[in-house]
């Protein structure tokens, strides 16, 4: 289970044995340890505001960095922030990086000062050398195989402050998502060979691990349910939506299966779960696809149509990312004139997605509606706002993630028989589609009211999985690259 803690940052604050082998503490430099300390205590001062700062002081010896060392393992550290105060020896770095493998990296190129004085003396430039430091460490950094993120700025840069804090979340999801089990009810669908992964590489390069479900212990576990708990909740569905050419016994036989399925994901302590909502045999014996919301299941999990465990992945880190409920979507068609995509899914969701609670109707399930008599979903327009796109797939070298973003526009039902959200791309539609297609992925995408591009490229660097990053300005100032 991933936990809602803060990061748990371990901050590696370095300068040089150097400068007092040569006297820089006395004399013309008796304030330089002074002022090296104001900075240092201001950094993690700023940092605290939003991360779990694991800070050993300033380190400058063996002796220190044997201890800094010992503090990080023992606190679990989910990521290693490196900020050269001033220059320091290289030996340092390698003593650290040595003992601490495994661990995210993000190297900050520091400097106290925004703007520098008009004119600086030799303290000065002691103070500020930290950038001499953070490009020397990248050499063997480089030479040691550690892949590593980048800060630059200032502590007083908000934006600086904004990608260490961005890219410890990141971090730390990296590491949460080791602890994840989703949920695969009964198994592949056939018809989609892209939504396939391979389970092995997924625990290897990400971290989940899978649980097949079967429908006869999904039937089983739904059967367990008491008629009163059902008519219950049939009387909550009642009071709190419009209720559209869906009879009594059509709402009771998808309330059952709703029911269970938050039961499927309680009984096996999921984070989420890849349903195979096309699978006859779900069909023929549960009678309809669950597709009612149940509030206690998507508190505890996400859930992903047609058996795609990455699709599941990607929404379980966009809720992280974001506290907020993601949505499962395929693009359904465009718009070219306004540059729109209307993008859904048949399916379970989260109605907090909804424009307006009012609006949402529980009616009959579009797709299956000829062929099975007693089927109900619940079908809306999502609320509008910024928004990120994300795919996440199983591709021939690497997991991969294709990343976009737009903003979702508001107003009345765009699309009458399916939950839908109807968005305005950032990119030109040509582009979008181009590249996408030629990158070669599911039709699948997670989608959240929030934009976490940033926090979704650190994680894949993380990760060290492959992505592909469609957004406006990277079409127009670096055509043809991924980002």
């Amino acid at each position: 289970m991933i936990s809602n803690e803060r990061p748990k940052v371990g901050l590696l604050l370095l300068t040089a044995e150097w400068f007092t082998q040569i006297g820089a503490s006395k004399g013309y430099y008796k304030e330089l340890p002074k002022l090296i300390d104001e900075d240092a205590i201001k950094i993690n001062k700023i940092l605290k505001e939003e991360l779990n700062i694991v800070n050993p002081g300033i380190v400058n010896s063996r002796e220190k960095v044997k201890k800094a060392t010992e503090l990080f393992k023992r606190e679990n550290i989910d990521l290693l922030i490196i900020c050269y105060l001033t220059w320091g020896e290289d030996r340092l770095i390698i003593e650290v990086i040595e003992k601490l493998s495994g661990i995210p990296i993000l190297l900050w190129c520091y400097s106290p000062f925004q703007k520098l004085p008009e004119t600086m003396n030799m303290l000065d430039l002691f103070r500020s050398s930290g950038p001499v430091g953070t490009v020397q460490a990248s050499g063997p950094l480089k030479r040691m195989g550690k892949s590593f993120g980048f800060a630059f700025g200032s502590y007083k840069n908000k934006e600086t402050i904004r990608k260490i804090v961005d890219y410890s979340k990141a971090a730390k999801l990296a590491k949460d998502l080791k602890k994840v089990t989703v949920g695969l009810l009964p198994y592949r669908c056939d018809a989609m060979t892209g939504t396939y992964v391979d389970e092995f590489r997924l625990k290897k390069e990400i971290g989940p691990e899978i649980r097949y479900i079967s429908v006869k212990e999904y039937y089983s576990i739904s059967q367990e349910i008491p008629a009163k708990k059902i008519e219950e909740y049939v009387k909550e569905l009642k009071e709190n939506y419009k209720i559209s050419g869906v009879n009594d016994r059509a709402l009771f036989k998808g309330a059952r299966a709703s029911l269970g399925l938050a039961e499927v994901v309680n009984r096996f302590g999921l984070d989420a779960l890849a349903i195979q909502d096309l699978a006859e045999e779900l069909h023929k014996t549960i009678g309809l696809r669950p597709c009612l919301y149940v509030p206690s299941l998507f508190e505890k999990a996400v859930v992903s149509m047609e058996a795609e465990i990455g699709g599941a992945v990607a929404l379980l880190i966009l809720k992280k990312l974001t506290d907020k409920p993601p949505m499962y979507t395929e693009i359904f068609t465009f718009d070219e004139e306004e540059n729109t995509i209307l993008a859904g899914h048949a399916g379970i969701h989260d109605v907090n997605l909804a424009e307006k609670r009012a609006d949402i109707a529980i009616t009959p399930d579009a797709e299956y509606m000829e062929t099975e008599l007693e089927t109900c979903w619940m079908q809306f327009r999502a609320k509008g706002g910024e928004v990120t796109l994300l795919s996440l797939f199983c591709d021939v070298d690497k997991f991969k993630m294709v990343i976009s973003s737009g903003n979702a526009l508001s107003g009345k039902e765009k699309l009458h028989g399916s939950p839908h959200i109807y968005i305005k791309l950032k990119t030109p539609l040509k582009e979008f589609f181009e590249k996408i297609v030629k990158t070669g992925m599911t039709q699948h995408w997670a989608i959240v009211h929030e934009n976490v591009v940033n926090q979704l490229e650190y994680l894949a660097d993380i990760l060290n999985l492959d992505k592909l990053i469609i957004e406006e300005w990277n079409l127009l100032r670096y055509p043809g690259s991924n980002r």
